[in-house]
């Protein structure tokens, strides 16, 4: 199956689509836009094993997975 990254997956749609995804089999990292929705998707989605946080660097969008 395909890795597929999910951005805004830790509320409403984004998060549905994510579980779908995982459930379908795919590799899915899911996308937190900080470090207490990370852990918030981690307690709704326990199989997760990756999550993007997503920090601004210089003007530009930095993403950082997290185990």
């Amino acid at each position: 199956m395909a890795r597929v990254f999910v951005s805004g997956s830790s509320t409403r749609l984004g998060l549905l689509a994510g579980k779908e995804l995982l459930a379908s089999g795919h590799d899915v990292v899911f996308h937190a836009r900080n470090a207490a929705r990370a852990e918030d998707l981690r307690r709704k989605v326990p199989s997760t094993q990756k999550a993007a946080l997503r920090t601004v660097c210089r003007g530009k969008m930095r993403y950082t997975l997290r185990k």
